[in-house]
């Protein structure tokens, strides 16, 4: 029992720290993002290439590389992608729309270029990267990595609600979340605080991807498809725009997905995890959260 709830702590680590970027960007900008988990595989990729090419740097670096590529990512996305489609589009739902498109068409690209750098084959991150130690508690097993990836996502999400709550630029991003049009009237720069949201989005991404991959051992080209899945799932449990909700649903998710696996059925998982959307939509569809600051 105790055991599965350190899986499951893990897990829930993982969803945090992948939907929360997500969450930032829908909430704060209207940006529906489907290349999301692509930049997710980014930084899994990252740490193959990186214990292929550099398996000495510290895992310090090693992190830091895969939080930069995803922010690159997330600010190339922003100037080659969202901008343009914001200036040239004649509509909010046009807007919308066309950056749905758009995101797919990225997140298709970025899957093409890992399947040729991979050769289209899962491949192992190796133990020279990061050295992975198990400490047995009783009956509770729990590895340095898992501990790494908990106290990452609960500081990560402590960070993002401080921010988004108490900060100048956090206070401005709500203000655009509720009404673009007045909070540029206000003086809110809403260029800058999209490219901030989307790096940080990818960067929060990128360094998922990494800590998955160097706990499982493993990358392959589609890795984050499945995640994108569960951040769907999360965000409709927790209700677009509070980080908080956010935290709790993901972690509820990661405990009702091994609570599953370990006392049913494995096959089984993510058909209890629909049926809990679905649930959700039909009971409460604005999720369990009762602020907010989404768009209306």
């Amino acid at each position: 029992m105790l055991q599965d709830l350190v899986n499951a702590l893990t897990l829930g680590s993982i969803y945090t720290l992948f939907s929360l970027g997500l969450s930032l960007a829908w909430a704060g900008l209207g940006i529906l993002n489907l290349a999301h988990g692509s930049i997710f595989m980014t930084g899994a990729l990252t740490a193959w290439k990186l214990s292929q090419t550099a398996p000495q740097l510290p895992f310090v670096v090693v992190l830091l590389v895969a939080v930069l590529i995803g922010g690159a990512l997330g600010l190339a996305m922003e100037f080659l992608v969202f901008r343009p489609v914001r200036k040239r589009a004649t509509s909010e739902h046009q807007s919308a729309l066309t950056m749905v498109i758009a995101t797919v068409a990225t997140a298709a690209l970025l899957i093409a270029v890992a399947v040729q750098i991979t050769g289209g084959q899962p491949r192992s991150v190796g133990r020279d990267l990061f050295t992975v130690s198990t400490y047995d508690l009783g009956s509770v097993r729990i590895s340095n990595i898992q501990l790494i990836i908990i106290v990452t996502a609960l500081v990560a999400s402590a960070g993002v609600a401080r921010f988004i709550q108490k900060s100048r630029h956090g206070r401005a991003l709500r203000a655009l979340a509720v009404d673009r049009d007045m909070a540029k009237m206000s003086g809110v720069s809403a260029d800058f605080l999209s490219a901030g949201t989307v790096a940080v989005a990818g960067a929060a991404a990128g360094l998922a991807g990494l800590l998955l991959a160097v706990q499982v051992n493993a990358v392959e080209a589609h890795v984050g498809e499945p995640l994108l899945f569960k951040a769907f799932a999360i965000l409709i449990i927790a209700g677009v725009g509070s980080i908080r909700a956010t935290v709790i649903a993901a972690f509820a998710l990661a405990v009702i997905e091994t609570a599953v696996v370990a006392y049913w059925a494995s096959d089984l998982r993510d058909v209890v995890v629909f049926a809990v959307i679905i649930a959700f939509l039909v009971v409460r569809p604005q999720g369990i959260s009762t602020k907010g600051w989404q768009r209306a």
